[in-house]
């Protein structure tokens, strides 16, 4: 019978086990950067703009195709930031550049503009749905309102010294939009509706200027001011939301954006009665919206339109009637001016089942807390009621921020979760 000796090498049995597997290395989490990069984004589509026209008054001519980059930048680095591992934007992607190619293909005559159109909203709303804690969003729209008041204030105060920078009629003539000679008021530098010929609506003792900031023209900083209306009124427990609602109605009032306040409104009372209207109800109304211009537009005996709302109405239900059947679809030739009214642009640029298959896609999108529809239910009303009058809505300096907090907003867990963490919403205020 053999003894039991211990090794003479190696120590004891024991220590000769086989080594443990080294655990994964984790890796850092880069929120923080990825959030500061998001939010330089979003602010860079808001003043890109306002740069450009700088450049172009100051140091060299931007043309149309330096505008055009600078959005491809803009977009581009959205995508990046917002890919991830999950399908979901690939797919949609995939799905809307196929159908993008193909009406263009069918279109006599190539508009670039169609892909970007669809490819905003896209980009900055999956941007959007990868923010994790919702005050970041509140401190970009923070930051935005802070820039957009304190350029406008420099506008209006210092208006010489800010067109001898930022000559606003000569950027939009050497990007294309407007020819030389469209300027309503002789030696004027600003927008063509830069001056209220008629007086302004709002505090008529501000004067005829109409202020537009960072935007450059006035309908885009009345559709800014609304929306930052729709924020501080959805997000009631944000941080300095007293200063939001305050920056809000220094926008709308400098823009003389009547037509926007009436849209805060409207916001306000959506959000009192939104949870007894049906979904259905919400993917339909840009459908009776379209039907009505069209009705009226056949039937009124008008010749010709006012600059007030009823003439408005009738200007977009003219321009609605200029579409043939190809022109529905997306497949015509017509190359008139549209943008006075948002639906005519989006079917003649899209086409009815480009336009109806994303607006479905956001209607139905999943949200995480029934809190999110407390500002989807306004946000459509928001959409829907500015594109009557403008097409403005298609602009990243405006959309870029839109879509972005849409996102943020479909994945937040909403007032519940930072109640359970124990947050006291009046230390905030």
């Amino acid at each position: 019978m053999s003894r039991w000796r211990p090794e003479t090498t190696g120590g004891p049995a024991w220590s000769r086990l086989p080594a443990a597997r080294p655990t994964a290395v984790q890796r850092p989490d880069t929120y923080d950067l990825w959030i500061r990069a998001a939010g330089l984004l979003v602010i860079g589509a808001i003043v890109f703009n306002f740069v450009l026209a700088f450049l172009n008054t100051r140091v060299m001519g931007v043309s149309q195709n330096i505008v055009m980059l600078a959005e491809l930048v803009l977009i581009a680095g959205a995508m990046i930031l917002a890919a991830d591992r999950r399908a979901g934007l690939y797919a949609l992607l995939a799905v809307y550049l196929a159908y993008v190619a193909l009406i263009l293909a069918v279109r006599p005559e190539l508009d670039l503009k169609a892909i970007r159109d669809g490819l905003i909203p896209i980009a900055f709303y999956f941007l959007g749905r990868r923010v994790r804690d919702i005050e970041s969003v509140d401190r970009v729209v923070l930051l935005s309102a802070g820039i957009v008041v304190a350029i406008g204030f420099f506008e209006y105060f210092l208006l010489d010294l800010f067109v001898a920078n930022v000559n606003v009629l000569k950027y939009y003539i050497s990007r294309g939009t407007l020819e030389v000679g469209d300027n309503l008021i002789e030696d004027s530098s600003l927008f063509i509706s830069g001056t209220r010929m008629q007086g302004r609506n709002l505090l008529p003792f501000l004067g005829t200027h109409r202020v537009s900031s960072v935007f450059l023209e006035p309908v885009a900083m009345g559709n800014y001011g609304a929306f930052l209306v729709l924020w501080a009124a959805f997000r009631k427990d944000m941080a300095y939301r007293g200063l939001l609602f305050a920056a809000a109605c220094i926008v709308i009032v400098l823009g003389d954006a009547r037509f926007g306040m009436m849209v805060c409104f409207a916001m306000i009372a959506v959000m009192v009665v939104y949870r007894v209207v049906p979904r259905l109800i919400w993917l339909l109304i840009p459908a009776f919206i379209t039907l009505a211009m069209a009705v009226y537009g056949m039937s009124t005996d008008a010749l010709r339109w006012e600059d007030d709302l009823a003439g408005r109405w009738l200007h977009a239900s003219w321009l609605l009637l200029k579409l043939d059947t190809q022109g529905v679809f997306g497949i015509s030739s017509y190359g008139g001016f549209l943008e006075d009214n948002g639906y005519a642009y989006s079917l003649h640029q899209l086409g009815l089942i480009g336009i109806a298959g994303l607006w479905a896609l956001y209607i139905f999108a999943p949200v995480r807390s029934p809190d999110a529809w407390r500002f989807r239910a306004p946000l459509v009303t928001y959409i829907c009621l500015l594109m009557v009058v403008s097409a403005s809505f298609y602009s990243i300096k405006t959309a870029g921020l839109l879509w972005f907090c849409a996102g943020a907003v479909d994945v937040w867990r909403g007032f519940a979760a930072g109640r359970q963490r124990g947050e006291d919403p009046s230390a905030s205020r």
